[in-house]
């Protein structure tokens, strides 16, 4: 995974203009490679006192309504989830530079939502961008790595899943793989392509509203957490963004202050409003 638009992202958040447009591209024809078929809401927000932007989109139910399947096979929609609080991100795993430390602060949220007693009521998500390599099978090796299942990750259709993350305004395409050394950290052959995609972060309501996101790298609390599996698969730049990533960047801290502002929700550290 390289960076793409979320230097941009950032800026226009501090702003608070229309965060979703700013993480995408210019509308295209549907079916070219790499290239959206959906368009994000029109959305404008007010910054969030732990970072990123607050606001208020209601999720349409093509999008809810899509199928995602679990590490374990199990299947279920965003709107399945109505009724719960949704920390969601996108990812895939065969990304060297930023996805193994999302998943880091993916598991670290899925633990102290456990720690709160609030597992019934927050689902923490991570969707993939890459559902040719990300089966079932692939997922569930994944997060074996990771020791935990206090999260989940998740895969689809290929359509599917292109026009769920268009719609949340998440840019990806397709890319030679132009780091041919690094060996797949679980087949141990050459990665046939790379992904270029935003990395967001985002708060679904229980009403299936999105109502906040944060942009930029992840920053992992402690990088000796992250599984060594994973922490060999880096790249140079990977390795460099696990201990001091580039800017913008988010921690869960963020996350834990928008569930406190937004819904006065009990976890993590208490906020001063």
């Amino acid at each position: 995974m390289r960076k793409t638009t979320a230097t941009i992202c950032a800026a226009i958040l501090t702003l608070s203009i229309t965060p979703a447009f700013a993480a995408t591209s210019s509308p295209s024809m549907p079916g070219m490679p790499g290239m959206q078929t959906m368009t994000p809401p029109p959305i404008s927000g007010t910054a969030a006192m732990m970072g990123g932007t607050k606001f208020d989109a209601a999720m349409p139910k093509v999008i809810s309504n899509i199928k995602l399947t679990d590490a374990n096979g199990a299947s279920f929609t965003m709107a399945s989830l109505k009724g719960k609080y949704v920390v969601l991100t996108d990812f895939f795993t065969s990304c060297d530079m930023i996805c193994p430390m999302t998943s880091v602060n993916m598991r670290d949220i899925g633990d102290a939502v456990k720690k709160a007693g609030l597992s019934k009521s927050i689902k923490v998500l991570e969707v993939t961008i890459d559902p040719q390599r990300d089966t079932v099978s692939r997922l569930k090796a994944y997060q074996a790595l990771y020791n935990d299942s206090s999260w989940t990750v998740a895969t689809g259709a290929t359509t599917d899943l292109k026009n769920f993350w268009a719609w949340f305004g998440v840019y990806t395409k397709k890319t030679e793989n132009d780091n041919p050394k690094t060996l797949d950290w679980q087949t141990g052959k050459k990665d046939a392509y790379d992904l270029l995609h935003d990395d967001v972060i985002m708060v679904i309501g229980p009403n299936g509203h999105w109502r906040w996101i944060d942009l930029g790298n992840p920053a992992v609390s402690n990088p000796t957490t992250l599984p060594s599996t994973l922490k060999n698969y880096l790249s140079t730049l990977g390795r460099v963004n696990l201990l001091k990533p580039q800017q913008p960047s988010w921690t869960p801290s963020a996350v834990f202050g928008a569930l406190q502002e937004i819904f006065n929700l009990p976890i993590g550290s208490k906020m001063k409003m």
